[in-house]
């Protein structure tokens, strides 16, 4: 017994390491862009960060990486600081009727959720790719050349980039990350078991996952495409997110390649669904509420919007669930799509969609709406 609570204790303290010991108290002003004084802090070193204001103004994208290093800001917090529920964060609305200075959307690409108040890309290297179709449980890849990668090394296997010659970046759609462990001179050993199958020529990137970010009572306003965007997140937790005058794309998207993540309490209040993607007007309308691409094993709980094309949505997701969703006044009120894999809703509250209340693609293997109820 002596044995195990001093693994235990050993197992916590390691936990509570990832975090600081005490925040940096921010205080901010309501009447510019706090963009580059809190990515000032980031990049001092600061990781928790407590916002001492009922308004921050974030008019420039705050990057959640080292612009030296390229390595991610893991364990970051970013809250209110006490005496604060929620903080009002106005991303300016460059686009809109009455135009004002902020982040906006990339009217060249007007889904490029780079323009995000925070944000952490992708920042995929290319590296080989696949020279034998990889199966269901696999858990040796055969790569052309395995010596383009280190031991620890996180691989992004994309089943959609498939011409190695051309491109060895990873594209949207399904896919997996897997930590390498070791190396052979034709392939590299990973860290768990594959749970899709992977084709041959599939690109093999490197990645560098951001891990055990907290973001917590933030309030979004204005028009940017994203609020929120996390690529490659794990242990991330995103809550008690909400809008109020929002005409982004999505309030938050955690997008390709994370892993056991956690979305609670996010609710997006959006001001009119997208009509027509790609025209002028949809760059002031709202696409996804909440948003979960390429993720496995993560968990929203108590998530959803009103007024998006989806109130919340999953694309080529694996075992990853939505409990209790809560969507209505929206094109399609729950979403699970795109060979999304044995995931889907629990308990989804939803109503009044405009096209579909719930929905699963075709495409999507074991997946599944539970016990469905009325919006409330």
């Amino acid at each position: 017994m002596a044995i195990v609570a001093g693994a235990l204790g050993s197992k916590f303290a390691d936990a509570a390491a990832i975090y600081p010991a005490s925040p940096y108290v921010y205080t901010p002003n309501a009447q510019a862009d706090n963009g580059p004084a809190i990515k000032s802090l980031l990049q001092a070193g600061y990781r928790w960060i407590q916002i001492n204001g009922s308004s921050c103004p974030i008019l420039s994208r705050i990057d959640l990486h080292n612009s030296a290093t390229g390595d991610p800001y893991n364990g970051i917090v970013i809250e209110p600081a006490p005496g604060y529920s929620s903080v009002l964060v106005d991303v300016g609305d460059p686009l809109g009727p009455t135009p004002r200075p902020g982040i906006g959307r990339n009217v060249s690409n007007p889904t490029d959720p780079s323009y995000a108040a925070f944000s952490y890309e992708l920042y995929a290297k290319g590296a080989s790719y696949l020279v034998k179709a990889a199966a269901l449980n696999d858990v040796e890849i055969f790569v052309a050349d395995p010596s383009k990668y280190g031991y620890g090394d996180w691989v992004f296997i994309s089943n959609t980039s498939t011409s190695p010659g051309t491109y060895l970046g990873p594209q949207d759609g399904p896919m997996e990350v897997r930590q390498v462990l070791y190396k052979t001179t034709t392939s590299l050993i990973v860290d768990r078991a594959l749970k899709i199958a992977h084709p041959l020529n599939a690109t093999v990137s490197v990645v560098k996952p951001i891990k055990n970010a907290v973001f917590r009572g933030l309030q979004f306003t204005g028009n940017s495409t994203v609020g929120i965007h996390l690529h490659v997140a794990q242990y991330c937790s995103v809550e008690s997110i909400t809008s109020s005058n929002w005409s982004g794309g999505t309030l938050v998207l955690f997008d390709n390649g994370g892993s056991f993540n956690l979305l609670r309490d996010i609710y997006c209040t959006g001001k009119q669904p997208v009509a027509q993607p790609g025209t002028p007007a949809a760059l002031n309308q709202n696409f996804w509420g909440v948003a979960m691409e390429g993720q496995d094993s993560t968990r929203a709980i108590n998530c959803g919007g009103e007024q998006c094309g989806n109130g919340i949505t999953m694309n080529y997701c694996i075992d990853t669930i939505a409990t209790d969703a809560r969507a209505r006044l929206n094109t399609v009120n729950a979403n699970a799509n795109w060979q999304s894999v044995r995931s889907g809703f629990i308990r989804p509250h939803t109503g009044s969609a405009y096209a579909a209340d719930t929905l699963i693609s075709a495409d999507c293997v074991d997946c599944y709406v539970l016990e469905p109820g009325a919006f409330s």
